[in-house]
């Protein structure tokens, strides 16, 4: 296979072994424009269009995707809406970065596009900090959105008290970031657990080389701790092009790994195809 027929961003060009079924989201993605202004204090990221990410779903046979609008854009969620609109709501949803203040007429025109949650990074902290989150879940729940919080499993355990009191559904990023060991012991996990119960929570299977970048596959126990205290909240993303990656993975390696997370096939078809139904209204 020639270069021109490689997809940027991701290691080899097969399949995976996984049977994914029709229907299947990939309910975590960005794309990126070399030539976009990046944020102040933001990390730039190299062009990463639509179509590249088009070509990967289709070698992984997924179907629908959702579009994340990452910290190198802040406030600015101009190429994402404009790739949303390219995809189509049939096909497509997206989550954006707002302030809690927003203006409300923009908001509505957003909803009406297909965006249905906005997203606070406190990892990288750009352009939203740990106290917008209580004022952006308020707004979420005024919307019928989500909010989707990026953070350390140690911030998840200070912001025990805003999440557990959030009036909209929290969407805990990249296996909420939680220790590969003695995780049940953690803080932040008794957080998770309350709004997974509590039918308020759900986290993205997601990114697992953010917590090993060495050895993805060391997340199996967590993982499968999450999956088995909540099947029906558990969502699952590919994370392309992959900003938070040292090295460039294979996503068919990334997407086989839940052979292993989930290994029922009912609960892999919850995961790909029903919860995410249920989480960004597709059809």
């Amino acid at each position: 296979m020639d270069d021109a027929a490689k997809i940027p961003f991701t290691e080899a060009m097969a399949p995976p072994r996984l049977a994914v079924p029709p229907g299947a989201v990939d309910c975590h993605h960005h794309v990126y424009d070399g030539s976009a202004p990046v944020a102040p204090g933001a990390r730039p990221h190299g062009s990463a269009t639509l179509a590249d990410h088009a070509r990967l779903l289709a070698r992984l046979g997924v179907d629908r995707h959702v579009l994340v609008q990452p910290s190198t854009y802040g406030l600015d969620n101009t190429l994402h809406l404009a790739a949303l609109q390219q995809a189509g709501k049939a096909r497509a949803r997206m989550v954006a970065v707002v302030r809690p203040e927003a203006d409300a007429g923009a908001l509505r025109e957003m909803a009406a596009a297909g965006v249905v949650g906005a997203r606070a990074n406190l990892v990288q902290g750009i352009p939203l900090a740990p106290a917008d989150v209580a004022p952006l879940a308020a707004r979420m729940a005024d919307l019928g959105w989500h909010l989707q919080v990026f953070a350390s499993a140690d911030l998840i355990a200070q912001l025990a008290p805003v999440l557990r009191a959030a009036p909209c559904p929290v969407v805990f990023d990249h296996l909420a970031q939680l220790p590969l060991a003695d995780w049940a012991a953690h803080p932040a996990w008794g957080v998770v657990m309350d709004l997974l119960q509590a039918g308020r929570g759900w986290v993205k299977l997601s990114s697992p080389y953010s917590l090993d970048q060495a050895r993805p596959e060391a997340v199996g126990p967590l993982a499968r701790a999450l999956v088995a205290a909540a099947p029906e909240r558990m969502v699952w993303g590919t994370n392309w092009p992959h900003p938070n990656a040292t090295t460039i993975p294979d996503d068919a390696a990334l997407l086989d790994l839940l052979a292993d997370w989930a290994p029922g096939p009912a609960t892999r078809q919850a995961i790909l195809v029903g919860n995410p139904a249920r989480l960004y209204g597709f059809d």
